[in-house]
C-alpha cells in the first residue's frame, strides 16, 4: 500500500527536466567556505544558489515537497551543514525518481498497477535495478517499518519542537586548523554591561544589507561549544569536528549597510556575544511508527555500529528522553525516524581466545536529524545509564531487518 508520503518519494526525472539542463557549464568563481564543484557535467539538473535560498525551499520548488531536502543534501556532498548554503554555489537536483501524487493516480487509474511505468518503479524499488548493492536513504524512507509480534504500531512524534530546535549537533571539519564559516555574529547588546541576552533583549550584529539581511527576518542563534574526537578505542583522538548548540532565535528589527539590530526571541538558553546566526526554518518532527519490544538478553549483530560522541548539555550519563549525538549519518544511510539499539561492549569478551559474549543492551533511540556523518538521537527507552563512548547499531540490521525476535 502506497501512502501519501511514499507517493512524494517515488521518482521521475520528468519534474526536473526543465531546469538547468545544458552542456558542460563553468561555475562562476565566487567566495564560498565550501570546495564547491567548478563545472556542471553534461545533462545535469542544477540550481545556482541565490541569497535567501534554503534546501527546504529548493526541495519545495523543484521536487514539489520540501520534506525531500535531505535528498538534496545527500546529493551535494560538498555542503557540510544543510543550514549553511552560499550564493553562487551549485545544487545538483539529480536525486532519483520523484513523481507527483497526480501522476501516480493517473497510472493506478489506468489499470491494476501490475503493468506500465508504475510496475517498473516497483521492480526497481525492490533492488532489481542499479541499486541492488544497498538501499539509499530515499528508498528506505519509502518502506513501512517492520511490524511483527514484537512491535506495537504507533504514530507518534519522535521528539518535541524543543528537541529539534535546542539540540546540539556535530559540525564536521577535517582539521582544527580549518576556518569555520560562521561570520554572521552577535557583537554586543543594548546593555553594555550584560554578558548574556535573554528574551526581548536588543543585540547588534556585524552584517547588514551587504550580507542580504532584511528587516523582519528570523535567524537561528547558535554557538560553537568544543572540538569533538572519536571516543572509539580503535580510533582514539580522531578529530571529527565541533559540537554546535542551538541557542534560540532572533528577529531582525533594522538593517544598515554593514550591520543590523535584532531582538532575541524565545530560546533554549541565553545568547551572548560571539554566537552566530543562520537563517531559521522550522524542521519537520519525524514520526515514530513503532515501539519495538526487545528481549534485552538476546544477542544481536553489531555490524555498522557507531559511537556516542557527546550528550546534550554534556551530561555524564543519560537515560530516556535525553539527546545524544552519534557518528553515523547520511553517508551511512541513516534517516530521521530510524531506530537504533544502544549497547556496551561486554567486558568479559576474550576475542583472542575466541570467546565472544552477547553485548550489554542499554536501550534504544530514534533519529531526529542527520548530518553527513552524524545524527542527533533521542533515547526512547533505557534500562541502564548511557555514557559517551557507548555504541549504537540500527535496529533493522541488528536483527536482520526481521524484528527483535529475528523471525
Amino acid at each position: 500500500m502506497i501512502t501519501g508520503f511514499t507517493q512524494r518519494l517515488i521518482c521521475s526525472f520528468m519534474i526536473l527536466g526543465s531546469f538547468g539542463l545544458m552542456a558542460q557549464v563553468q561555475v562562476e568563481d565566487h567566495w564560498s567556505p565550501y570546495d564547491y564543484p567548478r563545472t556542471i557535467p553534461d545533462g545535469s539538473k542544477y540550481h545556482i544558489i541565490e541569497k535567501g535560498d534554503t534546501l527546504w525551499d529548493l526541495a519545495g520548488r523543484y521536487l514539489n515537497d520540501p520534506l525531500l531536502w535531505p535528498q538534496l543534501y545527500q546529493a551535494n556532498t560538498y555542503i557540510k551543514d544543510p543550514d549553511l548554503i552560499y550564493p553562487g554555489d551549485p545544487v545538483f537536483l539529480d536525486i532519483g525518481v520523484v513523481v507527483t501524487d497526480e501522476s501516480i493516480q493517473q497510472t493506478t487509474d489506468a489499470g491494476d498497477g501490475s503493468s506500465g511505468e508504475f510496475a517498473e518503479m516497483e521492480e526497481f524499488g525492490e533492488g532489481d535495478g542499479d541499486g541492488a548493492d544497498g538501499d539509499t536513504v530515499a528508498e528506505r524512507t519509502e518502506e513501512t517499518s517492520f511490524l511483527d509480534s514484537s512491535s506495537e504500531f504507533v504514530i507518534l512524534p519522535a521528539g518535541s519542537r524543543s528537541d529539534m530546535e535546542c539540540s546540539t549537533y556535530l559540525y564536521e571539519t577535517k582539521s582544527r586548523k580549518e576556518k569555520l564559516p560562521f561570520d554572521f555574529k552577535i557583537m554586543g547588546g543594548e546593555n553594555r554591561t550584560a554578558r548574556f541576552y535573554a528574551h526581548s533583549d536588543i543585540v547588534y550584529l556585524n552584517k547588514g544589507k551587504d550580507f542580504g539581511v532584511q528587516s523582519g527576518q528570523v535567524y537561528s542563534l547558535r554557538r560553537v561549544i568544543r572540538p569533538i574526537y572519536n571516543p572509539d578505542p580503535d580510533q582514539k583522538r580522531q578529530f571529527l569536528g565541533y559540537s554546535v548548540d542551538q541557542v534560540g532565535k532572533v528577529k531582525i528589527l533594522a538593517v544598515q549597510d554593514t550591520s543590523a539590530t535584532a531582538m532575541v526571541m524565545e530560546g533554549c538558553s541565553e545568547g551572548k556575544a560571539g554566537d552566530f546566526l543562520v537563517p531559521y526554518e522550522e524542521e519537520p518532527i519525524p514520526l515514530l511508527t513503532e515501539l519495538p519490544v526487545i528481549d534485552r538478553y538476546q544477542g544481536f549483530k553489531t555490524d555498522g555500529y557507531g559511537s556516542i560522541l557527546f550528550t546534550e548539555d554534556n551530561y555524564e550519563a543519560v537515560a530516556s528522553d535525553n539527546l545524544v549525538s552519534v557518528n553515523l549519518g547520511v553517508q551511512q544511510n541513516v534517516a530521521p525516524s530510524d531506530l537504533f539499539i544502544v549497547y556496551r561492549e561486554n567486558p568479559a569478551n576474550q576475542p583472542k581466545q575466541g570467546i565472544i559474549l552477547p553485548q550489554i543492551y542499554l536501550g534504544y533511540g530514534v533519529v531526529l536529524k542527520t548530518g553527513p556523518n552524524s545524527s542527533v538521537i533521542r533515547i526512547v527507552e533505557s534500562v541502564k545509564d548511557i555514557l559517551v563512548g557507548d555504541r549504537m547499531v540500527p535496529l533493522a540490521t541488528a536483527f536482520d531487518g526481521r524484528g527483535s525476535e529475528g523471525e
